[in-house]
């Protein structure tokens, strides 16, 4: 393939994710079909299966870069000067204002059902990277008597990613009754209170 195809292929590749990540957020990943796609770029179907077999390996590729970049940003928050409090501060909110976060959030609740094994295996893989940043920065905090709990880091961790679920997001925010801020201060008032238990549960 000459230079020129090259980039005419990368172009249109990159129209073809941008098209589709708008018409997943406003339809829902359910409602949108190939032809859809190709309609509103005004191509062929056949042109669009050249670059994407299917619509789960076309979504793939709009969510893998957004939570590459989830990691990402989870790593620079684990490897900076920050105190361990600021840090799991920092996850939070970083985290609700990530561009995965948001197209998760405007595809729920279809993104977790739409991957087949693999996809969803190499998801889960960094969803695994992204707890174990979690659980080290809890466990230092821990160890420097910052944090108070009785509860163990990997449970911590692991609620902590779970505060990235949609559900509540959606019923709150998306709905009017509170703010995109107010949400993301109280959940970090509310994790951090959580982290500081010295109770029994």
């Amino acid at each position: 393939m000459s230079e020129r195809m090259v980039k005419k292929f990368n172009n249109r590749n990159r129209l073809i994710l941008e098209a589709a990540e708008k018409l997943i957020k406003d339809h829902g990943y359910h409602q949108v079909k190939m032809s859809d796609i190709s309609e509103k770029l005004d191509i062929a179907k056949g042109t669009l299966y050249s670059h994407y077999r299917s619509k789960e390996q076309l979504t793939f590729s709009i969510v893998k870069p957004k939570i590459d970049n989830f990691l990402t940003t989870m790593e620079q928050i684990d490897t900076s000067n920050l105190t361990e409090s600021k840090k799991v501060s920092s996850f939070i909110e970083k985290g609700f204002y990530s561009d995965f976060f948001h197209f998760v959030l405007s595809s729920f609740p279809d993104m977790g059902a739409i991957f087949s094994e693999d996809h969803n295996s190499e998801l889960k893989l960094i969803q695994e990277k992204i707890i174990k940043i979690f659980e080290r920065v809890i466990e230092e905090g821990i160890k420097s008597k910052t944090f108070q709990t009785i509860a163990s880091s990997n449970f911590l961790a692991l609620q902590l990613m779970q505060l990235f679920d949609p559900l509540i997001y959606k019923t709150l925010v998306s709905s009017g009754t509170m703010s995109s801020k107010e949400f993301v201060n109280q959940s970090v008032t509310f994790f951090m209170g959580a982290i500081n238990n010295k109770g029994e549960f």
